[in-house]
């Protein structure tokens, strides 16, 4: 299929799916744009190939929907829970990436070892975009809404290294603990502080030209629009992690934002977010009927090879997909009891509101792009 048709397809789904999204209200607009790019890659004449680079697909859908995320984001909420936030998103993801590993390689010994650690790795991070897109259609607590959003702000961090520590493992058979602990240190922090650098720059820029008097509200719209693919191109020539260095950027930016009250400056907040508003909805969009359109296509290989018994892979993706969930529900019930809660300055006990604010973070950290680009780079040989 031609790309401008495949494009073209992918806006047409986005909009039917806002349409579907007010006739049936109670059925979140994922699930509902999931389901359509499944129709159109059933209802296509011929398999529809997407082929995006991860990389690609990283800067031109992640990028600017987790900036708009981290501008948007509750700063103090997420400062006050930085500690759970952490753990799961390091210490949850590692978990899930030896557990899900040893039991795939117990399950299939003739899965290296190593190439199942990749598998965990993919299946560790939760995503921005979904968490951010389905947290709108439920209730979620102020501490809950915290974990999952700044858990799903920086876990792609411990998840990317991860994967790809286990998948040179998998191809060289040499693995150095000093090595990945060392390059996950250098991603991780040096992201971080990529970002706030950047983030200090475009102030500076943004505020020399306000001075000048160009109080172009194009200019200023179009700048914070292109930041987030500036900083990850450069994030990634520095090779750090570029995700952490647009999510630092993102809530350092929106910090020093000038905050003046005028005519000029409603106007320019008006038009940031009908601006940021159409973004997030279009890109959110996309992603999740291209994750529809590319399910069946990636199914099918493993479906109908002979030596396979599907169902013995349908039991093999429910016991990983049930081991994940009971790992997330127990870190979840273990990391109540260890870390304070901000809103009480207690340790909160187990009972049923903890058991109930466990299971809304257990299922409330789904897998998604992030996943679908990581396991999209596996080598297939």
């Amino acid at each position: 299929m031609e790309a401008f048709e495949l494009i073209l397809l992918l806006m047409v789904a986005v909009l039917l799916s806002s349409v579907l999204d007010q006739v049936v209200p109670r059925i979140s607009s994922p699930l509902i744009q999931i389901g359509l790019g499944v129709i159109i890659a059933f209802l296509a004449i011929s398999p529809i190939q997407v082929s995006i680079d991860p990389e690609l697909f990283l800067i031109l859908f992640i990028a600017p929907l987790l900036f708009h995320d981290s501008i948007e984001a509750n700063k103090k909420n997420l400062w006050d829970n930085k500690g759970i936030i952490v753990s799961y998103a390091i210490g949850l993801v590692l978990l899930i990436v030896l557990c899900v590993g040893f039991v795939l390689h117990w399950l299939v010994p003739s899965i290296p070892l190593a190439a199942a650690f990749a598998l965990g790795a993919a299946l560790g991070p939760t995503d921005a975009v979904a968490v951010a897109a389905l947290k709108r259609e439920a209730q979620v607590g102020k501490r809950e809404n915290a974990i999952l959003q700044g858990e799903a702000l920086i876990n792609d961090a411990s998840g990317v290294v991860s994967f790809q520590f286990a998948i040179a493992a998998a191809v060289t058979g040499f693995f150095s603990l000093t090595d990945a602990a060392t390059s996950f240190a250098f991603n991780f922090f040096g992201g971080i502080i990529l970002g706030i650098l950047l983030a200090l720059v475009f102030s500076f820029f943004a505020h020399r030209v306000r001075d000048l008097g160009l109080e172009n509200i194009t200019f200023h719209v179009f700048l914070e629009v292109s930041m987030p693919f500036i900083v990850f191109l450069i994030a990634e020539t520095f090779h750090v992690s570029g995700i952490l260095g647009v999510v630092a950027c993102g809530i350092v930016w929106s910090l020093l934002r000038d905050q003046r009250i005028s005519p000029y400056h409603s106007r320019l907040n008006i038009a940031l977010s009908s601006v940021w508003k159409v973004i997030s909805f279009t890109l959110n969009g996309i992603v999740f009927v291209l994750l529809g359109i590319q399910l069946p296509n990636a199914m099918q290989s493993t479906w109908d090879d002979v030596y396979i018994d599907n169902f013995d892979l349908i039991g093999y993706v429910l016991i990983l997909t049930a081991l994940i969930v009971v790992l997330r529900f127990i870190w979840a019930l273990l990391m109540a009891r260890i870390f304070r809660n901000p809103l009480t300055g207690k340790r909160d006990k187990f009972n049923k509101k903890t058991v109930k604010d466990a299971l809304i973070t257990t299922i409330g950290g789904p897998k998604g792009a992030i996943t679908l680009s990581i396991v999209f780079s596996i080598p297939f040989l």
